[in-house]
C-alpha cells in the first residue's frame, strides 16, 4: 500500500479515515515522535494549534538513508585514489560551487571568480577585508566546526559566516539574536513567520541542541530535522538560510565526509522549489507536523549531490588514466623534470579548472624547485607548445588547449 501525505488522504478518504491514519502514524512501531514543537501555519498566518514533529521510518526512507551512507563510502574510496596534490584544490573547487549556490539561493550576487580570490586569500592567511571572507573561511574549515553545545554557538556561526554581509538595520538587536518580528516572503505571499521573541528563540534553540544528542533517532534524520527546526525558529533577521545550511553541513561533514556535506547547498540550488516546498508543508494544519516526506526530500537532495561528485570523480579519474598513458609512453619528454611538472599541471587542469593559470611561485611550491629551475623548465615546455605564457606580472602559465585535447580526445 502506498504511503501518502496526510493532506492528500484527508481529501481522498475523508475526515474519519484521516484521523485513524494520523493515530496509526504517531503510534506505530516505526514511528518516532520528537520533543520539538511547532506552531501551525496557514495562508500567511500562524494558527492556534501546536504540533510535535514526528516521522515514520518507512522502507523508502530507510533505503535513502543507506544510499547516502554507501555514496559517502564510495566518495571516500575515490578520493583516496587521487594524487595527493590534487585533493585540496579539488575540494576548494567544490567549496566555491557550494558557496556560490548558497548565495544564489538567497539572491545574493557573487561570482565564482570573486569567491576564488577570497578563498585564495584565506588559504594564504592574507588579512584583506573582502566580501564573503567569513563565508569562505567557514566552509574551508567545515570539518573543524565542533558540535553545538550552547546557544552562543549559533551566534558564533552567524558572526563568522555572514555578519559582514548583513545590512545594519538587519543586525541582531537582542542579547544574542533578534527580539522583533521576522517573516519570509516569496514575493507575493508570507510563507513563514519566525518564533516571536528572543526568550522563545533561546528556549527553542536549547531544545534543538538537546535533540541533536538524542541517540534514538538516526543521525541523518536528526540532522535534517534540526535543519528544519532552525529554519522554523529563524533566530536572525537575515542570514538564517546560509547559517542553517552550514549548520547542518557541519554535522554531515563529521558523520559522512566533507565532500558530501558541502554539496548540500549545490543540490538545493538545482532544485529550490522542492526544498522550499518540503519546508513549507510541515506546519500545514492537515500535515500535523509529520516529517517523513520532508526527510525523503532532503535525503534525495543530499544523495543527488553525492552522485554528482561521484560522476565527476569517476570521469576525471578516467581522464587521468589517459594522461598517465601519455606520460608513460617512451621518449614523450626528454627530461624527467619537465615530465613531472607538466603532469602535475595537467592533473590540476583536468580536476580543478581547464582554464587554470599557474604562477611561477605556485609551480616552485608544487615542485620544490628554485625560480631559476622552474623558469628553465617552463621555457622548454613552452617551446614544445605544451604550455603558454598568459601573464608576465605575475608570471603565469596555462596548459595549452591543444595539448589537453591531444591527450583526452584523440
Amino acid at each position: 500500500m502506498e504511503y501518502e501525505k496526510l493532506t492528500k488522504l484527508f481529501y481522498k478518504k475523508g475526515d474519519e479515515y484521516y484521523k485513524n491514519e494520523l493515530d496509526k502514524r504517531k503510534n506505530s512501531y516505526g514511528s518516532y515522535i520528537t520533543p520539538l514543537t511547532i506552531r501551525g501555519f496557514r495562508k500567511g498566518k500562524k494558527t492556534n494549534e501546536y504540533y510535535q514533529l514526528f516521522y515514520v521510518n518507512i522502507h523508502e526512507l530507510m533505503s535513502l538513508n543507506n544510499k547516502v551512507l554507501l555514496n559517502s563510502s564510495r566518495i571516500s574510496s575515490l578520493i583516496s585514489t587521487l594524487p595527493h596534490f590534487v585533493i585540496e584544490p579539488y575540494f576548494r573547487k567544490l567549496l566555491i560551487n557550494e558557496a556560490q549556490s548558497n548565495n544564489e539561493i538567497e539572491g545574493i550576487r557573487s561570482t565564482k571568480k570573486e569567491l576564488k580570490e577570497v578563498l585564495d586569500d584565506v588559504v594564504k592567511s592574507e588579512k584583506k577585508n573582502k566580501r564573503f571572507k567569513g563565508l569562505m573561511k567557514t566552509y574551508l574549515f567545515i570539518n573543524q566546526i565542533k558540535p553545538f553545545t550552547e546557544i552562543a554557538d549559533f551566534r558564533k556561526l552567524y558572526d563568522g559566516l555572514v555578519s559582514d554581509e548583513i545590512d545594519r538595520e538587519d543586525e541582531p538587536d537582542g542579547e544574542l539574536f533578534r527580539k522583533g518580528y521576522v517573516e519570509v516572503n516569496d514575493g507575493t505571499h508570507t510563507t513563514h513567520i519566525g518564533v516571536n521573541s528572543e526568550v522563545k528563540i533561546i528556549e527553542s534553540l536549547n531544545a534543538l541542541i538537546n535533540f541533536l544528542d538524542d541517540g534514538q533517532h538516526s543521525e541523518l534524520y536528526r540532522y535534517m530535522i534540526a535543519h528544519y527546526y532552525y529554519e522554523y525558529i529563524h533566530p536572525f533577521y537575515d542570514g538564517n538560510g546560509r547559517t542553517g545550511r552550514l549548520f547542518v553541513c557541519s554535522y554531515l561533514s563529521r558523520y559522512l565526509d566533507r565532500y558530501s556535506a558541502i554539496t548540500f547547498s549545490y543540490a538545493v540550488n538545482k532544485n529550490k522549489s522542492k526544498y522550499y516546498k518540503a519546508l513549507e508543508e510541515i506546519p500545514s494544519p492537515l500535515n500535523k507536523g509529520e516529517m517523513t516526506f520532508y526527510l525523503i526530500d532532503m535525503l534525495e537532495l543530499l544523495s543527488a549531490g553525492q552522485e554528482g561528485i561521484i560522476d565527476d570523480l569517476e570521469l576525471n579519474l578516467s581522464k587521468i588514466e589517459r594522461i598517465d598513458e601519455f606520460f608513460n609512453r617512451e621518449n614523450q619528454l626528454e627530461r624527467v623534470e619537465e615530465d613531472e611538472l607538466l603532469r602535475i599541471m595537467t592533473y590540476l587542469s583536468v580536476f580543478v579548472d581547464d582554464e587554470a593559470k599557474f604562477p611561477v611561485t605556485e609551480l616552485m611550491e608544487i615542485s620544490n624547485k628554485s625560480r631559476y629551475k622552474v623558469n628553465q623548465i617552463m621555457n622548454k615546455l613552452e617551446e614544445k607548445y605544451y604550455v603558454h605564457l598568459v601573464s608576465q606580472r605575475p608570471k603565469e602559465y596555462k596548459v595549452s588547449d591543444e595539448f589537453l585535447e591531444s591527450i583526452l580526445v584523440e
